[in-house]
């Protein structure tokens, strides 16, 4: 398995992936929504970025989209996991933990201060993996729909 940055080349298996990922997600987002993601994901400018991780054949079995940040209590940068998907024939497989390690990898080349993501308290499958990686936040997380 290779875990690299998205191409041009990845757009379809992204999308691909992206609208299963929504759908499990119970969300709909209109293609011009997700297009405009793959945009940001696709400019050199943005810090919006994405992850695959491909097969030997070539087959495509997740993404990670994640975006690199500034913060204000340090003079180093945070990396915000925003989407980690791992398509259903390959999950529990090691992928995400993989897709994980690879980007803390880059983030400690990179000099980032750390990575970190929400997760739905109720997925207790990705929460069993991200207690085993990570620790969990003292915060809160609070949304103010604008």
């Amino acid at each position: 398995m290779e875990i690299r940055l998205t191409g041009a080349a990845d757009h379809g298996e992204w999308l691909s992936l992206w609208n299963r990922y929504c759908a499990d997600q119970g969300v709909g987002l209109s293609t011009k929504v997700s297009e405009t993601i793959w945009q940001r994901i696709e400019d050199p400018d943005d810090k919006t970025k994405a992850l695959v991780a491909v097969d030997a054949s070539g087959v495509t079995l997740a993404f990670l989209n994640y975006i690199v940040h500034p913060y204000t209590w340090s003079d180093r940068m945070l990396c915000f996991v925003v989407d980690l998907y791992v398509d259903h024939p390959w999950r529990r497989r090691g992928i995400a933990e993989a897709m994980i390690a690879h980007l803390a990898a880059e983030g400690r080349r990179e000099g980032w201060l750390r990575l970190y993501w929400n997760t739905d308290r109720s997925n207790e499958r990705a929460r069993a993996l991200h207690d085993k990686l990570a620790r969990l936040s003292p915060y809160l997380s609070y949304f103010l729909d604008l």
